[in-house]
């Protein structure tokens, strides 16, 4: 089991995901006592004067012929090797007892000499199953105005998820990206010149972001506005996300995790995730290059309390895109949601439907689809919960 640079986290929050954007709308409710559910209907809670982004490169992702439509059975829960096959490391002596012509060793240059020797795997391979050295997780944050307790719970939890990856899962081999709900902020460049006495634009104006800072999808590394880090996040290895060696693990994910809450009111976290995963961002050239790997089981989270529809990809087109993005590999996919409706106990006001479009996205990928309130005080059980689902996904869908 990997017990590397992941064990520095002292309590956690898988995963996954991906945290998304909510407006002005309803936050947390401190009574709640709602647990987390297998997937169900729920739909986003934001302010209805959400308005639109400003950015030009809004794509809906089209659902192709040949993606995976539903998923509703793939769940695993058998955890015994579905080979049976022993060791498969045991190496047999071509020359045991049946050689007629083996003899006792007598002399080191006797040709005649049969001897037993350990075999050692030219790959390296240490014994750690192919299927689980490898995740990835992806954390899509809702950065608008009534998230800020969500993302201190968030942060709160994380410690003691991934110190459970770590002891459950035997590897440490890890990608961890967050990614915020738009493209355009209340206190991005662009909103300068309109408002340049803003409370966040003392620093989101400083002429210190590039073009991946204001990229929707794109790995958070200067959160920028109010309740956000204001500062540049340093990163182990200088991508867009964490990798293995990094050695300050809660102390990073707190610090690009901290995304704020001047995002556009206007919050799209499916939307998000797609576009974190989409061969643009993670080829050559891209924000997130090589952060989604082909033999990594990809775990993606996202959370908000929007009530409003913001997202331009349906539930169906977004669960396409990912999928394919992942090779058409769904088995491989776990997917966690923290979201407002009545299906997981966080009604919104006079929005019946609210979160319903996140609640069928999050239940096209069966038993690897899971849900929870996000207006409970505490997200620790929820993420512990789902280390079971992403350790049998892991264990149980090896790449091909």
């Amino acid at each position: 089991m990997g017990q590397g640079w992941m064990r520095e986290g002292v309590a956690f929050v898988a995963f996954v995901a991906v945290m998304a954007g909510c407006g002005d709308g309803s936050g947390r409710e401190t009574d709640s006592g709602s647990s987390g559910g297998s997937a169900a209907s729920l739909a986003s809670t934001g302010d209805d004067s959400a308005g639109s982004e400003s950015d030009t490169a809004d794509t809906t992702a089209g659902s192709g012929s040949d993606s995976q439509t539903t998923d509703g059975s793939s769940g695993a829960t058998d955890m015994t090797d579905p080979t049976g096959s022993s060791d498969p490391s045991a190496v047999t002596d071509p020359t045991d007892a049946t050689d007629p012509t083996a003899t006792e060793p007598t002399d080191a240059t006797d040709p005649t000499t049969t001897t037993t020797t350990t075999t050692t795997d030219p790959t390296g391979n240490t014994g750690v199953p192919s299927e689980c050295q490898q995740v990835d997780f992806v954390f899509a944050i809702d950065n608008s105005v009534s998230m800020e307790g969500e993302q201190a719970a968030l942060k709160a939890a994380f410690p003691a998820f991934m110190d459970t990856i770590m002891s459950e899962l035997p590897t440490d081999d890890y990608h961890i990206m967050v990614v915020d709900t738009d493209a355009e902020t209340r206190c991005t460049q662009s909103a300068c010149a309109g408002n340049p006495h803003q409370t966040c634009n003392a620093y989101a104006c400083m002429d210190i972001f590039d073009t991946c800072d204001m990229t929707r999808g794109a790995g958070v590394v200067h959160p920028a506005g109010v309740e956000a880090s204001n500062k540049f996040c340093q990163l182990y290895g200088g991508n867009r996300y964490i990798i293995q060696g990094e050695p300050d693990l809660v102390g990073t994910f707190s610090c690009i995790a901290t995304v704020g809450t001047a995002g556009n009111p206007s919050e799209r976290p499916m939307d998000g995730l797609v576009e974190a995963v989409s061969p643009a961002l993670n080829g050559p050239g891209g924000c997130n290059l090589d952060f989604l790997r082909d033999d990594a089981i990809l775990v993606l989270t996202f959370i908000s309390d929007d009530p409003n529809v913001e997202d331009q990809n349906s539930a169906q087109q977004a669960y396409d895109a990912i999928v394919a993005a992942k090779g058409g590999d769904a088995d491989r996919i776990v997917v966690l949601g923290l979201i407002i409706g009545e299906d997981v106990g966080c009604p919104a006001a006079n929005k019946p439907d609210a979160g319903k479009h996140w609640s069928e996205f999050i239940s096209l990928f069966g038993e690897r689809g899971v849900m929870g309130p996000i207006c409970t005080q505490d997200y620790n059980q929820f993420f512990l919960d789902a280390v079971s689902i992403i350790d049998e996904t892991c264990m149980l869908n090896p790449p091909e």
